[in-house]
């Protein structure tokens, strides 16, 4: 296997879909993974819930309710107001998903699924459907639609500040999942790419290949730890976005 195809191995979606007559049924690597991770973001979540007798589930259970008071004193209630308790559940668990699922991309020969653009775009899509929902839920349908146009903005100008901005809004939804995905991808192939400097350098000399291997895992149990940072940091960022993207909303004067 080549340099290239080791990257692609690492990085990009394999399809193992089947065909039922003339229907594709779609079945990839990074589906599986998503389906693994939500199976498992639903026991460790479930766990959290139950106040069971033995230290262990005690110790989960306060964990969960640290975790939720943080989400909601932390992030809902300073970006979108009292109004954002509401949403509470869709914050604590869109933090946990992207989260578990930056840190899967950790284990070998497992994909990062946040590497991947279709699923962060999709993040980002339920984002910015949960954007407008709070706009049409708060201010109604002609009320959302005032919102594009900020007050005491004089009429012949509303022409070219409306379409501005409803894109605005699309290029925040937008920046949401290329952020995260390009943050993911990048990390990623940096570790890989200190990983392939030993195995380049040895093709060319063996005496070499030996001596990079040491400043190169040196530099590779850097990135890792690296990694684990920017694994939390993304997917807080993420849901802070959300959180005040959707109460500028809600909050529009």
């Amino acid at each position: 296997m080549n340099i290239s195809e080791t990257i692609a191995h690492h990085i990009l979606d394999h399809d193992f879909g089947v065909m039922i007559g003339t229907v594709h049924l779609p079945f990839t690597a990074h589906t599986v993974t998503m389906f693994c991770i939500s199976v498992v973001l639903f026991l460790f979540v479930w766990g959290m819930s139950c106040n069971g007798k033995n230290i262990f589930a005690r110790l989960l259970h306060t964990l969960g309710e640290e975790y939720v008071c943080f989400m909601r004193d932390g992030i809902v209630v300073p970006g979108m107001g009292e109004e954002g308790k509401t949403f509470l559940s869709y914050f604590c668990t869109l933090f946990l998903f992207i989260l578990f699922s930056n840190l899967a991309g950790l284990i070998p020969e497992v994909k990062t699924i946040t590497s991947n653009i279709s699923v962060t775009g999709a993040l980002a899509v339920c984002s910015g459907a949960l954007i407008v929902y709070c706009g049409i839920k708060f201010h109604g349908v002609a009320g959302f639609i005032k919102t594009f146009v900020p007050g005491g903005t004089p009429w012949w100008l509303v022409p070219l500040i409306f379409p501005l901005e409803v894109i605005s809004l699309i290029i925040r939804v937008c920046v949401l999942a290329i952020r995260l995905f390009a943050n993911m991808l990048s990390g990623h192939m940096v570790l890989l790419s200190l990983l392939l400097i030993v195995f380049i350098i040895g093709q060319m000399s063996k005496i070499a290949g030996t001596g990079a291997a040491f400043p190169a895992m040196g530099l590779e149990i850097f990135m890792t730890f690296l990694e684990l940072l920017v694994a939390f940091l993304q997917a807080y960022v993420f849901t802070l976005l959300t959180s005040i993207y959707v109460g500028l909303v809600i909050h529009s004067h």
